[in-house]
């Protein structure tokens, strides 16, 4: 999949990433991950314990309205995630509601979602060479939409000293609602469409900071993330100039989330801005529009390659369904790219499949896929894969 004949043409690559990107650095896939965190929910005391009566509330809940009885090993960890995110978009607990990342049952999940892969993710030092020979080969205004909480492709970044940013769009100037956009600057662009374990919004923080000053304090709250001593290393998500209603404008980036997550105290303070692994992630994806904004449109035209890579595309996730969807068939629907006059990459596809059963279930998610256009490499992300992502013509 190459890029183009000149650097200064206006087409873009595009790659889709989900979690079998990252589990050959060893990172857990959902199921893997639902395991963990009960484990390490076990030993959970206080108001962090309700996370076990919001497991009994909903295992209630499908006996009784479904006929299911089920336990707590068993349990499908997207539907658990939804009772608990339409609990709380509907505020059925009323004046005990937690918090806007959720009851405690949610939180506990995201925090703990945050913890364990941050213990899991390679220090840029250690990362495995083929996630720095990806990094290598992407190029300047290549876009990567992830679906994954990770650090793991910022770190190979960070580690061969390539240039990125976590934002659509840099801007010489704002006025208003207008905006001109900064083409100058050339790096990779990351778009986490389900948020990242990094991320926490200061928004929260900022109101208890007014309500101490109305009160008539001299000291600012603690917190672990915005008032605390340690080295967090805590910068803006986005950079330069913005609207001042841009969602993301209080968003903050932790650079040294080991740091962070072996203090263990973050609860019930900081909570790790992500989309829960739920099915009802569009309740709360309202920050990431502008990540999604025109995707299904003019991309057809200036998109000169695709490539998904480690996402079987689950068909309960609607929110990443329709997504994909959109960008797939805008991609295929216009074979040429029209400012060069040249026709595009073929779609290509890698994923782990053993055996034909396993194929076809995986074609059959992608169903809306034209096949003639496409190609799939079956034995997952290894070093023989990124040959066939980057191959030249």
């Amino acid at each position: 999949m190459t890029r183009g004949e000149s650097e200064d043409d206006s087409s873009y690559r595009l790659f889709i990433l989900g979690a079998g990107f990252s589990q050959p650095a060893g990172l857990p896939l959902a199921n893997e991950l639902w395991e963990e965190i009960r484990k390490r929910a076990e030993g959970l005391r206080g108001r962090a314990a309700k996370f076990h009566d919001d497991l009994r509330d909903y295992l209630e809940f499908k006996l009784e309205c479904d006929g299911l009885k089920t336990q707590a090993e068993d349990v499908d960890f997207e539907d658990f995630c939804r009772f608990l995110d339409i609990e709380h978009f509907l505020g059925l607990r009323g004046s005990d509601t937690w918090s806007r990342d959720g009851n405690e049952g949610t939180v506990v999940i995201k925090t703990l979602i945050g913890e364990i892969l941050a213990e899991r993710t390679p220090l840029s030092q250690d990362i495995p060479e083929l996630y720095l020979n990806f990094a290598e080969m992407l190029r300047p205004d290549d876009y990567v939409l992830t679906f994954n909480y990770d650090v793991l492709l910022e770190r190979a970044l960070e580690a061969i000293g390539k240039r990125y940013r976590l934002f659509p769009k840099r801007y010489k100037s704002v006025r208003g609602q207008s905006a001109t956009v900064d083409f100058s600057a050339k790096e990779v662009v990351i778009l986490k469409l389900h948020g990242s374990i990094d991320w926490f919004d200061r928004e929260e923080y900022s109101l208890w900071q007014r309500e101490y000053e109305r009160l008539g304090s001299s000291e600012d709250p603690t917190h672990p993330v915005f008032n605390t001593k340690d080295d967090l290393g805590l910068r803006k998500l986005i950079e330069g100039p913005r609207q001042p209603d841009d969602p993301l404008r209080e968003m903050y980036r932790v650079r040294n989330v080991e740091t962070l997550y072996e203090k263990k105290n973050l609860w019930p303070l900081a909570v790790p801005w992500l989309l829960a692994p739920s099915t009802m992630k569009i309740l709360y994806a309202g920050k990431l529009e502008s990540f999604w904004h025109g995707q299904g449109s003019y991309g057809g035209v200036w998109n000169s390659g695709l490539a998904i890579i480690g996402y079987s595309l689950p068909t309960q996730d609607d929110y990443a369904r329709q997504g994909v969807y959109s960008l797939v068939t805008n991609y295929q629907r216009h074979n040429r790219i029209e400012e060069v006059g040249r026709n595009k990459s073929r779609l290509l596809l890698v994923d782990r499949c053993e055996g034909n059963k396993q194929i076809d279930s995986f074609k059959a998610n992608y169903r809306f896929v034209d096949w003639d256009r496409a190609e799939l490499w079956t034995d997952g992300l290894n070093q023989n894969a990124l040959d066939f992502i980057f191959e030249e013509p």
